[in-house]
């Protein structure tokens, strides 16, 4: 009786101390996958950039995308993230462009993952007709693409 005591005391201590996995801190190479919806013509091709993830020891991790301003959290649950909405905000002249994005996957190991992206776009502004001619679009558009990243440093 006592072995079994001390032996939950022990997996306690050990559970609360962190995570059961984390992925490697760095800089990931994003590539994108299928695209399995996409109104989007050639913007979504700035939805597909590198990332900083640091993995925060406890259950979430913060990434920060090369082409946007600011950090969002994500959930880790095993090897498996979600990522809230959030929203990036872009400028092309007179447009103001508000992007939506959502993420999901599982980590196949410290240095690789896979998942979904999923992105709502908004134009707000004089040039919204002019962009949404060059880039093929059609506001408001949406995006959802598989995608693989792995840590490159």
């Amino acid at each position: 009786m006592v072995r079994v005591v001390l032996l939950s005391s022990s997996l306690a201590l050990v559970s609360a101390c962190g995570p059961e996995f984390e992925p490697r801190d760095g800089h990931w190479a994003f590539a994108e996958g299928q695209r399995l919806e996409d109104s989007c013509g050639l913007i979504t091709g700035m939805l597909a950039s590198d990332f900083s993830l640091v993995a925060n020891g406890d259950g979430t991790i913060t990434l920060d995308a090369d082409n946007t301003n600011g950090s969002f959290e994500c959930d880790l649950s095993g090897k498996e993230f979600e990522c809230p909405e959030h929203q990036v905000r872009a400028m092309s002249g007179e447009a103001k462009l508000d992007i939506w994005l959502r993420f999901s996957g599982t980590f196949s190991s410290e240095t690789e993952a896979s998942g979904r992206r999923d992105a709502e776009v908004t134009c707000d502004g004089a040039e919204c007709a002019g962009l949404a001619a060059l880039a093929r679009a059609k506001f408001p558009c949406a995006v959802a693409m598989e995608f693989t990243a792995s840590l490159v440093q």
